[in-house]
């Protein structure tokens, strides 16, 4: 049994609680931090800037330009329309 001499509790039970919950999944978090790649390894194997990567998470992978594989396909989708707007005296 532990001695009860000593200055009186700062944290309830559940306080304890919350704090060992936090540091398990910090701990985790820690394991699997070790496994991923940072953006700066990220970047490297891509090929672009860290920059590059920051800004594709900041804008959450929506861009005004198609990719580079569906350029083609976009451009002749556009063309198409403008073709029918044209037809229909709209632009």
């Amino acid at each position: 049994m532990k001695s009860t001499i000593g200055r009186p509790r700062a944290l309830t039970d559940e306080q304890v609680a919350i704090i060992l919950a936090w540091h398990e999944r910090y701990v985790a978090w820690k394991a699997l931090r070790a496994a991923l790649k940072t953006q700066r390894q990220l970047a490297r194997e891509l090929g672009v800037s860290p920059s590059t990567i920051a800004h594709v998470i900041t804008c959450r992978g929506q861009f005004k330009q198609p990719s580079p594989d569906a350029r083609s396909s976009e451009r002749e989708r556009r063309r198409r329309r403008l073709t029918r707007l044209r037809a229909r005296s709209l632009v």
